[in-house]
């Protein structure tokens, strides 16, 4: 769908307002659509019922966020009940991997790979909303949510090559 309003660099946003498709608002935006779009490729490709699970509910959770922050607050926000079932779920994860003590290389499974992507992704789009927030009233669930979210994804890809049998790679640190 095309309407031809925004050939001129401009946008409408949930308000009704215009404003330039390079505004701190259109690339969250764009940073939540494209963290949802990974989000659903890795549900897609998921093996696993509890992760699948997981990422269609955390889809559901970023359509909210991106209308709470669209809407200037007017819209449905996410409680601190959604960052405690972030936390649960990590700590779940967390039991079936043990302790994560060093770096891990990206990849392994192509599942674990899409995880990771979504994982880089959703710190882009924390950092869109940190900034967001200095301008204008973003709950401070939403902060914590999006925080704990990128964690979600890293167990969610380490327990992806756990149950498929891909050892990860430890990316070894030296210390000077």
């Amino acid at each position: 769908m095309y309407t031809g309003k925004g050939d001129k660099g401009e946008t409408d946003t949930g308000t009704g307002e215009r404003v330039n498709k390079g505004s701190m608002i259109i690339d969250l935006e764009g940073d939540l659509d494209e963290l949802n779009s990974f989000v659903g490729y890795a549900r897609a490709i998921s093996k696993w019922e509890d992760i699948k699970s997981d990422l269609e509910e955390v889809q559901r959770d970023l359509f909210t966020v991106g209308e709470h922050i669209t809407l200037k607050g007017r819209g449905r926000t996410l409680d601190e009940t959604r960052v405690k079932w972030l936390e649960d779920k990590i700590a779940i994860y967390s039991k079936e991997v043990g302790k994560v003590t060093l770096f891990v290389l990206q990849g392994g499974s192509q599942e674990a790979a899409t995880l990771h992507i979504a994982r880089t992704v959703c710190r882009r789009a924390e950092r869109d909303v940190t900034r967001i927030a200095s301008e204008r009233e973003v709950a401070k669930s939403i902060q914590g949510y999006m925080n704990r979210l990128s964690s979600l994804f890293f167990y969610h890809a380490l327990v992806s090559n756990r149950r498929l049998g891909v050892q990860e790679e430890i990316w070894p640190l030296k210390y000077p």
